[in-house]
């Protein structure tokens, strides 16, 4: 068994041998099932002759749910290492940096990845209630898995700047909140802003700034990560919204791992 497998084995284990990773999976049903069923039978989604029988509510949904969950998921991945005083032995076995933090993102994914499987009972009531598309329930479980593996990387690599598994979980909570946040409202201020200074002065230099803002907006809201899951919820694969949520997955570990090697140097 290589290094990364044995690392990602202890760290899925991890999860699925504590009650917190129940804890964490009970939450995260809880919420989906709420979501799923009130859009059901109050909004008709998916129940009601005529409906659409999909789960997009969820799937473009669940990336508030993520906003809470996922940083619970990996908020014990590298600092809880460091508070039991074992990254010591870790760091200083045959394994290198690359190792230690791809096994733990893959064993905390393995643990998101089982978190999702139950959720096939909405699959299956959608079934029994409609005829849903496939396709389009396979694209918004990709859109989920993509969206939890760049959550999950986030909170990894605040895990490896800290020991306290609070203050991972926040920051990486309010990371993906505030990006969220600007993301929406950014865009609105720019495009008010351009308005007002476009209605105020029509000459040159008014124009020039008023193109800047709206081009900044554009800008900033192309990184609205709901907007990405979005695609996914209604079927759809933009490979925008695919190389969106692998470069929030890749430059987070790439970073762990080069914090990671910092710290084994001194």
């Amino acid at each position: 068994m290589s290094a990364t497998t044995a690392i990602a084995r202890r760290e899925l284990l991890g999860y699925l041998l504590t009650p917190a990773g129940y804890i964490i999976v009970a939450v995260f049903m809880l919420a989906t099932a709420l979501m799923y069923f009130l859009w059901g039978m109050l909004w008709g989604g998916g129940f009601n002759q005529g409906d659409p029988a999909s789960m997009r509510m969820v799937f473009s949904g669940g990336i508030f749910i993520f906003l809470f969950v996922a940083p619970a998921i990996s908020m014990r991945t590298l600092s809880d290492e460091y508070r039991m005083g074992t990254i010591e032995s870790l760091l200083t076995c045959p394994v290198s940096e690359t190792q230690i933090v791809i096994g733990k993102f893959l064993g905390s994914f393995g643990f998101l990845l089982a978190m999702l499987v139950p959720t096939a009972v909405y699959v299956i009531a959608l079934e029994m209630y409609g005829r849903p598309d496939y396709g389009e329930l396979a694209c918004g479980y990709v859109g989920m898995m993509l969206a939890g593996g760049a959550f999950l990387a986030t909170g990894l690599l605040f895990s490896t700047l800290t020991n306290s598994q609070v203050l991972a979980y926040l920051v990486t909570l309010f990371f993906w909140l505030i990006l969220l946040l600007a993301s929406k409202g950014l865009p609105k201020l720019a495009a008010m802003s351009a308005n007002w200074q476009g209605a105020a002065d029509r000459g040159t230099a008014m124009e020039v700034v008023q193109n800047l803002s709206a081009r900044a907006g554009r800008f900033i809201g192309a990184a609205d990560p709901q907007q990405a899951v979005q695609g996914f919820a209604v079927g759809l694969i933009d490979s925008y919204n695919v190389v969106y949520f692998l470069g929030f997955t890749i430059v987070p570990l790439v970073l762990a791992i080069v914090f990671l090697h910092v710290r084994r140097s001194r």
